[in-house]
């Protein structure tokens, strides 16, 4: 966004439909498919999402982030899926398509095989491992940005990213190793 982080949180919270309508277009896609890659499950990540722009709509009076209003929301996102995961076994569905770390030259059906593996990777590792790896892969947060989602130190976020990459690496086993980005 070209904006400056307060002048949008200004913008939203005085209700501009348009702040809101780009925010939402600019967002929702994103947050939607981490929740879908954390859950597995189409259904449950669409709830999720409808439920953290809701509460993300109704923080906008009572608080005044010191995060950008993306990354707030995605702090937000976590907040819900880990309320929701207390009462959930882990994902055991296919956690989706996972072009953005297959390489370009392989067939279909390699591809395929290679998605199935890296969503049973994930599947494999902890919730906090799980949404660092994600975040940093396929939504290009910068360990900051991660550390303010999770509520720790971005020195823990590079460490939890590293260590995913490293568990998801070993699993893979035969596959081509999974770049960072």
């Amino acid at each position: 966004m070209d904006e400056s982080p307060k002048r949008l949180f200004e913008e939203l919270r005085a209700g501009s439909g348009e702040a809101c309508s780009r925010f939402v277009r600019d967002e929702y896609a994103g947050v939607y498919g981490w929740l879908y890659r954390l859950t597995g499950r189409l259904d449950e990540a669409a709830d999720l999402t409808q439920e953290s722009f809701a509460a993300f709509w109704e923080s906008l009076g009572r608080e005044r982030p010191r995060v950008s209003p993306r990354t707030w929301l995605y702090a937000i996102a976590r907040n819900q899926w880990r309320k929701h995961c207390r009462d959930c076994k882990p994902p055991t569905e296919d956690l989706g398509r996972i072009e953005a770390v297959a390489p370009s030259g392989w067939t279909p059906a390699e591809r395929e095989e290679f998605t199935a593996a890296v969503a049973a990777a994930l599947a494999r590792l902890s919730p906090e491992l799980r949404e660092a790896f994600s975040l940093r892969l396929w939504h290009e947060f910068d360990y900051a940005q991660i550390g303010a989602v999770q509520g720790i130190s971005s020195s823990l976020a590079r460490w939890r990213c590293f260590r995913a990459r490293q568990l998801v690496r070993q699993q893979l086993g035969a596959w081509q190793e999974v770049e960072e980005k």
